[in-house]
């Protein structure tokens, strides 16, 4: 079994031999002369042979020579180790992975990104746009540090931290009639063609869910989506932030009577540690969502 040699007696061997004086590198470690001589003792004690000369204290021995540039490397290897260690808890460097859905990718994930970025500079991110469905798999998988997405269906074995509220409501062309609304009611959809999207599923088990059962035609891709609205091919139902925002020609108008929102959030493991720039940028996204959300952070939810 190897002997275990902490590198601080090794540190204090290196003082010794580069001041030529145990006075000298007692003071530079904050020690007494004769602990500094103790420690020299307990060292050799553990190699099994002496470093310094008997007659001449700071006079190396033949081992000691061979023992002085396997102690400098051993010891800048251990100090490169804990600086980078500590880089990697300062939040100073590594990869953050996340998977976002599309809408908030969009419109908040670029204004957090590029301030993380500057606060972490050593750091990079990673980021894959998905629907909630992927997120949640990818989350369970490892394949990223946490999602953000719907509350849609949450996975066991997931927990859901919410961050803001997103208004249903219409989107049609910025010509349409009703385009100039500020509100509408569900039931003005039942006239409407009304072009299906993946979005809807967050309906499900509304009584709104209804008027959408006459959708024609379904679109899953968000650009083709905004090609047919921008052609006045029909409308749709979006959330607020899935409304995209280089669509210029396109109108939101919230529905009421009841409103319905969805949740968007974080999505993580539950019961696991983030990585260290992970926990970094929750702490930014709960932050930003206190002052830009219309929903402040609560506990998460488990199920």
């Amino acid at each position: 079994m190897l002997a275990e040699i902490p590198i601080a007696q090794l540190r204090v061997f290196l003082h010794v031999l580069d001041a030529k004086s145990y006075r000298v590198a007692a003071d530079k470690v904050l020690r007494s002369q004769p602990a500094v001589s103790k420690i020299i003792q307990l060292l050799e004690e553990k190699l099994g042979a002496p470093l310094f000369e008997a007659d001449r204290r700071t006079t190396l021995t033949p081992f000691g020579k061979v023992c002085e540039p396997l102690a400098r490397e051993l010891v800048k290897h251990h100090d490169r180790i804990v600086e980078t260690l500590l880089s990697q808890s300062r939040q100073h460097a590594g990869t953050l992975t996340l998977a976002s859905i599309g809408s908030f990718a969009t419109n908040w994930v670029p204004a957090l990104i590029k301030g993380f970025i500057g606060r972490h500079p050593g750091a990079a991110v990673r980021l894959i746009d998905d629907n909630s469905e992927n997120i949640h798999r990818m989350v369970l998988s490892g394949e990223v540090d946490f999602g953000l997405s719907s509350e849609i269906s949450i996975t066991p074995g997931l927990e859901f931290i919410p961050l803001m509220s997103d208004a249903f409501g219409l989107v049609c062309h910025a010509s349409h009639p009703l385009a100039r609304r500020s509100r509408l009611d569900w039931s003005v959809l039942a006239d409407l063609p009304l072009i299906g999207t993946t979005a809807h599923r967050e309906l499900n088990g509304t009584p709104e869910a209804k008027w959408l059962d006459s959708c024609w035609f379904h679109v899953s891709n968000m650009m083709t989506l905004s090609a047919m609205l921008s052609s006045q091919v029909g409308v749709t139902i979006l959330p607020r932030l899935a409304v995209p925002a280089f669509a210029k020609d396109l109108c939101f108008v919230p529905l009421v009577r009841p409103g319905r929102h969805r949740r968007i959030g974080i999505v993580k493991v539950k019961s696991q540690s983030l990585p260290p720039l992970a926990q970094a940028m929750e702490k930014e996204l709960t932050a930003y969502a206190a002052l830009h959300g219309n929903v402040r952070p609560k506990a998460a939810r488990r199920r």
